[in-house]
């Protein structure tokens, strides 16, 4: 019966959802051509928060980490849900950009949002792109501007568990001299993945974990196995 009574509503919250993501877009890229750059960032943010709100998603912060929180930071989060980035958006500190695949950039609306966003355009096909692409978010780390937010399996989870990572955030991390805080999207499985267009309301829990520091590593590959047996352990933590 619940689930006869999710088909129709997540009908309506994904109209819901692309109706807000239009109107709230197009007034942020407007509104971006005449407010000064300090009031970007909270527009952005107040933006992911209207649509993680509009699906009946809210993200709760729980966090391990200390109050010295160090900055600049990677985080490196599981990648489950379409709504990844506005979840994101919302609720990590520091107004975090991150890695994109390039093909997301063309996508009508998410291109468009994600283009004001900040994101960094990546193209894994072309490792000399790829490259080009680390760089240049080691950059934007080493001048301390923002946080960084990379997905390192790449594709959303099919599973609920945690896929192969791959190597920039490691790559990024080691470079720079910068930490890793693991983000664990705890239950957003449930509420919303790829294998369905059903989409659960609830209180989605956002666990940042302890930083985890490069130096402590021989290579990236080592550093990023770390990384990963961490996070999974967390999400297999009853809770």
């Amino acid at each position: 019966m619940k689930k006869i009574l999710l088909a129709p509503l997540s009908i309506i919250l994904w109209i819901n959802f692309w109706t807000l993501s239009t109107l709230s877009i197009s007034l942020l890229i407007f509104l971006a051509l005449f407010i000064p750059k300090k009031y970007y960032n909270p527009l952005v943010r107040l933006v992911c928060r209207i649509l993680s709100y509009s699906v009946l998603i809210f993200p709760v912060l729980k966090t391990d980490v200390s109050k010295d929180f160090p900055f600049p930071v990677i985080y490196v989060a599981n990648h489950v849900s379409f709504f990844d980035l506005f979840i994101s958006g919302t609720a990590l500190p520091g107004y975090p950009r991150g890695l994109e695949l390039k093909e997301h950039f063309s996508k009508p609306i998410y291109g468009w949002f994600i283009t004001k966003f900040g994101q960094i355009p990546i193209d894994n096909k072309n490792p000399a792109k790829t490259r080009t692409s680390l760089n240049e978010a080691s950059n934007i780390l080493l001048r301390k501007e923002r946080n960084l937010l990379v997905m390192p399996e790449g594709t959303r989870t099919k599973t609920g568990r945690l896929g192969k990572f791959k190597f920039g955030a490691f790559f990024i991390s080691k470079k720079t001299g910068v930490p890793i805080i693991p983000v664990i999207y705890k239950n957003l499985y449930e509420l919303n993945n790829r294998n369905s267009l059903i989409i659960k309301p609830g209180i989605l829990k956002v666990y940042l974990l302890e930083p985890v520091y490069p130096e402590k590593f021989d290579s990236e590959d080592e550093m990023a196995e770390y990384v990963r047996t961490i996070m999974q352990n967390k999400l297999d933590e009853k809770i």
